[in-house]
């Protein structure tokens, strides 16, 4: 089969002469292959040297050049749009993941009836926070999609073409590759690699990647659970708003009519603001339930004719 290895490179130009030299050595006893390199709107010398590699192997490696820093989901989806494998491996630039392994992982998709496999840095070569960070994230990954993956966020990845229906990547969705592509049945896994030092260049890892890491996986678990069916996730919580306010109410309104008869006047509503929770809650439930039913008309209308496909089981050939 034809592979095709896509990698994504924002300022690292030192990198890109040894990566692609190991790259091309590895994939040399695979068959046909292809190499898509991606510049991120790089300020450096890296669109210099993507050119420089792909005029020395033409017809091989690729180059596409990004305007802007548009991150690395957004070059990896255009590099996967350009791509004609029927595999497909995703790498990052760094030389942190060796191309090496890329071997390990194809043989992993034939053997073990894998559609997508990724790395597992079993001996990470990261600073300390960056390495307990990231397990915690792994942690929190596993337990909101019950998929035993150890290492989400690994760079180096393969899955067949036909996967890649299952997703399109935006912000920084490409952690989450694997979640997007079991949610609809494939069969995902793991292989060990090694995992070397940073030699070339400057580390993308910042703080704030903390908090889209979170968000973004709030993201892909709605994706992933209730994409076609909003209505029960906005219905639940709808529906629990509504189930307190109603009798809230129903109590504070009882008790003020009641106080009039009785004559104490301590139940009347004045002297218990706590009912206003009652219509705000009943307010917020409509207000839930009215989402989800406008979730449900987008996705009646535009998501499901165009990705029913991706549910549909074809053999490597492409029957259905």
């Amino acid at each position: 089969m034809r592979i095709s290895v896509v990698i994504p490179a924002f300022n690292e130009a030192d990198s890109i002469r040894p990566l692609t030299d190991r790259l091309l050595s590895a994939l040399a006893p695979l068959g046909t292959h292809e190499v898509i390199l991606v510049n991120d709107g790089s300020t450096d010398g890296t669109e210099k040297e993507l050119e420089s590699v792909r005029a020395e192997h033409p017809g091989i490696v690729k180059a596409i050049h990004l305007r802007t820093n548009c991150g690395k989901s957004v070059a990896l989806q255009a590099g996967f749009n350009e791509s004609s494998g029927e595999i497909i491996v995703m790498m990052d630039a760094d030389l942190q993941d060796q191309p090496e392994e890329i071997p390990k992982l194809v043989q992993a998709l034939g053997e073990r009836g894998l559609d997508a496999v990724s790395g597992w840095k079993v001996r990470r070569q990261d600073p300390f926070i960056k390495t307990l960070l990231s397990s915690g994230f792994n942690l929190m990954a596993r337990q909101m999609s019950g998929i035993e993956i150890h290492d989400f966020n690994c760079g180096l990845k393969a899955f067949y073409r036909e996967c890649m229906q299952s997703f399109f990547l935006y912000g920084q969705l490409h952690r989450f590759i694997l979640m997007f592509i079991a949610a609809h049945g494939f069969k995902v896994g793991e292989v060990e690699v090694w995992h070397s030092p940073r030699r070339y260049g400057r580390s993308k890892y910042g703080v704030k990647r903390i908090y889209h890491g979170f968000m973004d996986l709030l993201t892909v678990f709605f994706i992933t659970r209730f994409l076609g069916s909003p209505l029960y996730f906005f219905g639940f919580y709808g529906v629990s708003a509504i189930a307190v306010a109603v009798p809230m109410g129903a109590f504070f309104v009882c008790m003020h009519f009641l106080s009039f008869f009785n004559g104490n006047p301590a139940w009347r509503l004045a002297e218990h603001p706590l009912w206003i929770l009652s219509p705000v809650l009943f307010s917020i439930g409509v207000a839930m339930i009215f989402f989800g039913l406008i979730g449900e008309l987008v996705t009646y209308h535009i998501m499901f004719p165009k990705n029913y496909g991706a549910y549909i089981r074809k053999d490597k050939e492409g029957n259905g």
